[in-house]
């Protein structure tokens, strides 16, 4: 049993998940501290949410992705050294029936968090369940397949769930939704867009001779318009974090340009990336997780501080 724990624990990668979906988490918690005292939390509900989320992530969608990526062939073959799966498959630890099956089992702690959560706070809970199980399955999941086409795994599946998992946390611990809360979301969705589109980019190739395509947006700009305009992808969303960073400081509340050096500096990585040098988009793609995962975790401490 050592190595399909072993195998386990590779495939839920914790830097991406923490990164990912526990910093959006943060972004709903923290202000909802702010709103209540701590003895008001209810830390029962916190725990649910948090895990279930990180099931989702770290166990349903990291099992699709690593089953779907490698039939399709990329996984075989991507040079990446952060991208490419987890080789679960690969060096043998998992097989592609366990795959599916912890797929599936992935999906129980949610759904029977959700039937609890929404017993005491609504049917709006389910809301928050479905975007999360949409996500986890529709990114890498046939008839969907969201990531192998531009612009739609970000949109229609990658983005939802990051907002979700900040709006709905902050409305499961105070039964409201907030302009401050939505909007940190969305700044934190851009952000996280911007390191997953840097994450993609050693494996254009791969993803282009894969069977389907796997078209990423990266892949998409690279087969239009050459290799260089791959880094427009993750230094888009940088940009798009930076305006609404600007434009809630001016309209909403100064503390969020505090978004404006962390964007700054995620567009200055993107546009010194070279897309054809692995070793390069990695250590770029390692200082933008950081970036993303500090900037959200200092957010969160200035909104529950009610700064």
């Amino acid at each position: 049993m050592l190595p399909k724990a072993f195998g386990l624990w590779k495939m839920f990668r914790l830097v991406p998940v923490l990164s990912w979906s526990a910093t959006s988490f943060a972004l709903g918690i923290g202000p909802a501290v702010s709103l209540n005292t701590s003895a008001q939390i209810n830390w029962c509900y916190v725990t649910l949410v948090v895990f279930s989320g990180l099931v989702l992530h770290g166990i349903t969608a990291h099992a699709c992705n690593d089953l779907v990526d490698w039939r399709s062939g990329t996984d075989r073959v991507s040079p990446g050294i952060l991208s490419g799966g987890s080789g679960v498959i690969k060096n043998g630890l998992l097989s592609e029936r366990q795959l599916m099956f912890i797929c599936l089992a992935g999906l129980l702690l949610p759904i029977a968090a959700s039937l609890y959560l929404s017993s005491q706070r609504g049917p709006l809970v389910f809301v928050f369940l479905l975007v999360g199980a949409w996500s986890g399955l529709s990114y890498t999941l046939p008839p969907f397949r969201l990531s192998y086409r531009p612009l739609l795994g970000e949109w229609l599946s990658a983005f939802p769930t990051i907002l979700c998992c900040t709006i709905g946390s902050f409305y499961i611990l105070t039964g409201q939704v907030t302009i401050e809360v939505a909007t940190a979301g969305v700044i934190h969705g851009f952000f996280s867009l911007g390191w997953l589109m840097q994450h993609h980019l050693p494996d254009m190739t791969a993803d282009l001779g894969a069977s389907p395509p796997k078209v990423t947006t990266p892949a998409f700009f690279s087969r239009r318009w050459g290799p260089g305009s791959a880094r427009l992808a993750p230094a888009s969303y940088c940009t798009l974090a930076a305006l609404t960073g600007l434009w809630a400081g001016i309209f909403i509340d100064p503390v969020f340009f505090i978004v404006l050096p962390f964007a700054t500096f995620c567009i200055y990585l993107s546009a010194a990336t070279d897309p054809l040098n692995v070793a390069s988009i990695t250590v770029r793609e390692k200082t933008m997780v950081l970036l993303t995962s500090g900037h959200a975790a200092i957010l969160a401490v200035l909104l529950g501080l009610g700064w």
